[in-house]
């Protein structure tokens, strides 16, 4: 039977029965657009499809999925931000395209803090680095050690958050890494998988499989805990290096000037369902951790600053100028 948050949300505004019921009438009143800024297949777009099918038994309308891949994300970034701001168009954003893009490329002309909405903090997770199977590189020490600028560390998209911790990397330990970007997380593997290259960092949904048919094994994740399906992989930090913290995020956001009101109803619907068990299940088969905090929407927009803050500053002190 199908569920709806939509009364308990505008409970919270105190409004009266009347009002409650004229609002939930009208929003959503169509199905929402959320759009996803990558190709179909990724794990943007899977994990995205995850929540999407969950708030069909909490919202009383679908949520569709329309993929607006290009430019590393900006193509769809910037068609969020022009659509109407009435609740129904969605961006399924990730930290490159909110914190790290506009700071990156020209063509990403949008400033996430003004131009977009926060709606809701999704998930998280660390990325992997990986090596093939029949590699000698066993742990960080040992990927240090080969880099003397012969290790190729392929990243799968350079305005990423993976190639950025690739960067702060070779800054904490000295080691020299070729940076080698690819169009695609896919064609990236496959080079690893080929041994066509010596090293991967990536999410951890995108080699899992991998990992667990030892094609490729993983030798550190760069956040702040181990990932629950990698418990026997080391982080960052356990190997030596102190304060070390890269991790990637999925969240919702709408274009700016959102009434309050919808944005909150938003706000609750995707708490709901991200606070299931069924669906933290999935998305940690996905490769990803749903977030547990349960912000609201005021909370995110101050989460979204404060990543916009600490990445800009990372990528100006790491020298890395705007293409």
């Amino acid at each position: 039977m199908k569920r709806t948050i939509t009364t308990a949300a505008i409970c919270a505004f105190g409004l009266t029965a009347g009002a409650q019921g004229a609002l939930a009438q009208t929003f959503p009143s169509e199905p929402i657009r959320m759009i996803v800024p990558y190709n179909p297949g990724g794990g943007t777009d899977v994990t995205a499809r995850i929540l999407a099918e969950a708030l069909a038994d909490v919202l009383p309308q679908p949520v569709v999925i329309e993929n607006r891949p290009g430019a590393s994300g900006i193509v769809g970034t910037v068609l969020a931000t022009t659509a109407e701001p009435d609740g129904h168009t969605l961006l399924f954003a990730i930290q490159a395209t909110v914190a790290l893009n506009p700071s990156l490329f020209h063509a990403a002309t949008y400033d996430a803090a003004t131009d977009l909405d926060a709606v809701a903090l999704l998930t998280e997770a660390p990325y992997v680095i990986t090596v093939p199977g029949d590699s000698a590189i066993a742990d960080l020490d040992d990927l240090v050690a080969a880099a003397s600028g012969e290790v190729r560390f392929t990243m799968a998209n350079g305005a990423s958050a993976a190639y950025l911790g690739a960067a702060l990397l070779a800054a904490e330990t000295g080691a020299t890494f070729e940076h080698i970007p690819y169009s695609g997380t896919g064609d990236a593997i496959s080079d690893a998988l080929s041994g066509r290259v010596d090293a991967l960092i990536s999410s951890p949904v995108a080699v899992l499989p991998h990992i667990e048919s030892g094609a490729l094994r993983a030798i550190v994740n760069t956040g702040a805990n181990r990932f629950p399906m990698l418990p026997d992989v080391p982080t960052v930090q356990e190997s030596g290096i102190d304060g070390f913290n890269v991790a990637g995020w999925y969240a919702v956001a709408a274009p700016a000037g959102v009434p309050e009101d919808r944005l909150e109803i938003l706000n609750a619907a995707f708490n709901e369902v991200i606070a299931r068990e069924d669906v933290v299940e999935q998305l940690l088969q996905a490769g990803v951790v749903a977030s547990p905090m349960g912000l609201e929407a005021a909370e995110v927009s101050a989460f979204f600053q404060r990543e916009i803050d600490l990445w800009s500053a990372e990528i100006e002190a790491a020298g890395i100028e705007k293409q």
